[in-house]
């Protein structure tokens, strides 16, 4: 194909070649996400179910990230993307085309099955879009390049929740499903098109075990890392199950529609686009920890102040506004850290270390999500949000305690 990007097209075309057939594949996956949460939260109304579909995209992330590592590592990266893309797409037909058969409970398992089978994809794709991104773009440029990856995500966020409310009252399920086709095949298109280096060939032929070790080992050498690393799996642990269930916050604690669910998951997303933009155009400062720090307190304040909000539409308006605030600090907290272990660790481990730290990042959300859905129906959502904005603020000090952590933008 005469007209595929090479190792001479410059770095910024490439990475937006790249980076738009993502955005266009992650829009859609998410609008059918969204289609699934919306029917869960109308039809079922169970905080329990909620939680259960939430885990259904972690539960992968523990047991294959590591695997997925040593396989980016050795194997082609445009392969990997390519194919996982069309895996996507091939359940999304099936899926699509078995739907309507299914009812209640039955079209619940299936809804499961196919998010845990898009999470599996995504186990592979994600690390391996990490290790391309420090292949072909300058190191003085990674962390702006990140920011402008967060940016493209959240505004993926802010169209995808109100475009699927949509969508989910005018249309069949299957014809919203088979959005992921498109999106799929566009992905391919653009990873097809674009340059990404060849992976390094391996001194040894040894196990995936052994390779998996060698990533940890790689981690452990770079202790700010693993230390954040362990403190964002404990905030995760207590964030991610409160933010699975803002649909049922908004219709449950404080009488709302699936249409104001959808306003929130926007508002949301809105103060992550503005975050990510801020770090694209100004960058997260000389001292990134400070920046990952501020995150962590504006994320635990803001969760704290939700559970404590009345239940009524008073209370859901302010809910609303001040999740800019917490989606402002998501962006602080992901894209900073996400360079500097991009700056740090060696490219022939990037993608087995990657792997690892994503799956020791993941497994908090699974864990906090088998105990978030019961709790919530037991004693309430909004006293879950407190839980949640209280831990995430010690964890905080926590990072603040630890020299490691304290110099983690030092090299």
């Amino acid at each position: 194909m005469p007209f595929k990007l090479n190792q001479n097209t410059n770095w910024r075309l490439n990475f937006y070649l790249i980076f738009s057939g993502q955005f266009m594949s992650g829009l859609t996956t998410m609008i059918v996400q969204y289609a699934f949460m919306w029917y869960i939260t109308d039809v079922l109304k169970s905080a329990t179910a909620l939680s259960l579909s939430t885990l259904m995209m972690f539960l992968p992330w523990i047991f294959l990230a590591p695997v997925a590592g040593v396989v980016i590592d050795r194997w082609s990266k445009k392969a990997i993307m390519i194919g996982m893309d069309l895996l996507a797409a091939l359940v999304a037909i099936i899926i699509s085309m078995t739907i309507g058969q299914f009812a209640g409970g039955a079209l619940l398992t299936l809804l499961l099955v196919a998010m845990l089978t898009r999470a599996i994809t995504q186990v592979f794709q994600q690390p391996t879009l990490n290790t391309i991104v420090p292949a072909i773009v300058p190191e003085a440029q990674l962390t702006k390049a990140n920011g402008q990856i967060q940016t493209l995500q959240s505004l993926t966020a802010i169209i995808a929740p109100g475009l699927s409310a949509v969508l989910f009252g005018i249309m069949p399920m299957q014809w919203i499903i088979l959005l992921d086709v498109i999106g799929a095949v566009f992905g391919s298109l653009t990873v097809l098109l674009a340059y990404v280096p060849q992976t390094l060939p391996q001194a040894e032929d040894v196990s995936f075990f052994h390779n998996m070790r060698l990533g940890v080992r790689e981690l452990m050498q770079h202790r700010g890392i693993f230390q954040y690393s362990v403190l964002s799996l404990i905030a995760i642990m207590f964030i991610m199950p409160g933010a699975s269930l803002y649909p049922l916050m908004t219709t449950q604690h404080f009488g709302g529609t699936i249409g104001q669910a959808g306003i929130v998951e926007t508002v949301w997303s809105v103060g992550s686009l503005l975050g990510g933009l801020f770090i694209s155009i100004w960058g997260a400062g000389k001292n990134r920890f400070v920046a990952i720090f501020s995150s962590l307190v504006v994320m635990g304040a803001t969760f704290s102040i939700f559970g404590l909000l009345p239940s009524n539409q008073r209370g859901f308006w302010i809910f609303a506004g001040l999740n800019i605030f917490a989606g402002f600090g998501l962006a602080f907290m992901n894209s900073p850290f996400m360079a500097i272990v991009q700056e740090r660790i060696k490219p022939e481990m990037m993608g087995r270390v990657m792997s690892v730290l994503m799956a020791l990042t993941n497994i908090g959300a699974p864990i906090g999500l088998m105990f978030a859905g019961p709790l919530a129906d037991q004693f309430g959502i909004a006293q879950l949000f407190i839980l949640a904005g209280v831990a995430t603020l010690i964890t905080a000090g926590v990072a603040l305690l630890l020299p490691a952590v304290r110099q983690i933008d030092k090299k």
